[in-house]
């Protein structure tokens, strides 16, 4: 989803003709919207959006700008966040991070430590186990790497992510049922 969202910002920030914008400005823009990504990948885009989209480039002069053509359609104008609700299919992900909190036996803090859930987590001990607190998007790698901790840890926060959790604990639980 994220060629999605990149397609989606970089056909918001092409000016059309006679404005033009280079590739390098666009990779700003992008880096701005958090996508980071290189020229020459932003150039292949550009080509393939152009298949789809009135897109038109000014090879007269370098660096070579691109805009749409002046009878185009306007294209609906999008704010960063209805982008992102775009990109972003079922339930995937939040738009913003929310956070998060697991206890955790404290035999795998060491593991913790060295293979952290992201630069944003905080261990804390607690009696004998360990809290873990981070700032984490809801997404299917963020279960996965819960459930691959097995009953090592338990979501305490946020409620909906326990709940998914748990859902997918209690189908895996009905597949070992004999």
């Amino acid at each position: 989803m994220q060629t999605v969202l990149r397609y989606l910002l970089m056909l918001r920030h092409v000016p059309r003709q006679p404005q033009k914008i280079d590739v390098n400005t666009l990779r700003k823009r992008l880096s701005e919207h958090g996508i980071d990504v290189s020229i020459r990948t932003i150039q292949r885009n550009l080509i393939e959006l152009s298949e789809v989209f009135p897109l038109t480039t000014d090879e007269r002069g370098k660096p070579y700008g691109w805009s749409l053509l002046p009878d185009a359609p306007l294209l609906p104008v999008l704010s960063s966040k209805q982008i992102q609700r775009i990109a972003m299919t079922g339930d995937k992900a939040l738009a913003e991070p929310v956070s998060v909190k697991l206890r955790c036996v404290s035999e795998i803090k060491k593991q913790l430590e060295a293979y952290p859930l992201n630069e944003s987590q905080r261990l804390k001990s607690i009696g004998e186990g360990v809290l873990l607190t981070a700032h984490a998007d809801l997404t299917d790698e963020l279960i996965v790497w819960i459930l691959s901790h097995g009953a090592k840890l338990e979501v305490l926060e946020p409620t909906e992510l326990r709940s998914k959790v748990a859902e997918q604990a209690e189908i895996m639980h009905r597949y070992y049922q004999t």
